[in-house]
């Protein structure tokens, strides 16, 4: 006898599992512990085979049996619904292997070993916080130049343009690497040249005048805070390095006899040697 809703509905749980069936092996199985399961019985090659069908109510007695139908149909052209299902889920596997996050935290494991903490985690960030919930689940080579503009595009709108711009490098570098490990065969960003708006260029406080250094300079040394502070201040007019990388100088760095501090950039973090005014070495002792 077929079922109907109003004996879904009634389908209370019991001491024991049971079953209220419905036809052509459908049936609703009734779990002690709570919970009502579709599940689909047939036979393939001989074999008796169970497939489940999803929850009632989430799963409408309507809907099981079109899934009952379409599985029926399989079997009838001797395709296996259940090998199916596998076959189906290994294949959005594969489609999430290709994400463009999944690739990008690719990307950004290989960059680690070359970038400073820092600049990763702001580039990590950015990924985050602009990009990823608009394409990060998404299959890399499903993206397209128009997609990534309207991420450009949501950044553009805070009015922040110089964002953006960054977030397109970043994407571009993403495809980059899905190209180069063969999940992807074009990169997107190429096409999206002028289209962003310019940054507008930010004029930095600068001391031009000659007269106006010496007077920068004897300030420094009238600077009454701590002695290594302002050891700091005396040495940067010296060498001209960014003030992270004169805060974390070490001793081994420096060699005395040829004048030289070998340290990494803080922003490329490749090896780079800077010379100092020999005067320097009878001050640092």
């Amino acid at each position: 006898m077929a079922l109907t809703d109003t004996a879904c509905r009634n389908a209370k749980p019991q001491e024991r599992d049971f079953k209220k069936s419905d036809e052509k092996g459908l049936y609703l199985l009734v779990k002690a512990k709570g919970g009502r399961w579709w599940r689909f019985d047939y036979t393939f090659e001989g074999k008796r085979k169970t497939l489940s069908m999803g929850t009632y109510p989430e799963i409408t007695l309507k809907t099981a049996r079109e899934k009952r139908d379409e599985a029926r149909r399989m079997v009838a052209t001797g395709i296996d619904p259940s090998a199916n299902r596998k076959a189906s889920k290994l294949a959005d596997n594969e489609e999430v292997k290709d994400s463009f996050m999944l690739i990008a935290y690719e990307w950004l494991a290989i960059k680690k070993s070359e970038w400073i903490s820092n600049y990763h985690s702001k580039v990590e960030s950015r990924l985050k916080r602009d990009i990823f919930p608009c394409l990060g689940d998404r299959p890399i080579t499903e993206i397209k130049a128009s997609d990534i503009l309207s991420v450009l595009r949501r950044i553009e709108e805070r009015e922040a343009i110089e964002t953006a711009h960054r977030a397109k490098s970043t994407i571009g570098q993403v495809f980059r690497h899905a190209i180069a490990t063969s999940r992807a065969e074009h990169n997107p960003t190429v096409h999206l040249v002028d289209v962003l708006k310019t940054p507008k260029e930010k004029h930095m406080a600068s001391i031009t005048e000659p007269l106006k250094v010496g007077e920068l300079l004897r300030q420094i040394d009238g600077y009454q805070g701590t002695y290594v502070v302002r050891s700091a201040l005396q040495l940067a007019p010296l060498i001209f390095v960014r003030p992270s990388e004169l805060r974390q100088a070490e001793w081994k760095d420096i060699n005395m006899d040829k004048a030289e501090w070998r340290f990494k950039a803080s922003k490329t973090h490749h090896d780079q040697i800077t010379s100092y005014p020999y005067p320097i070495r009878h001050w640092l002792f």
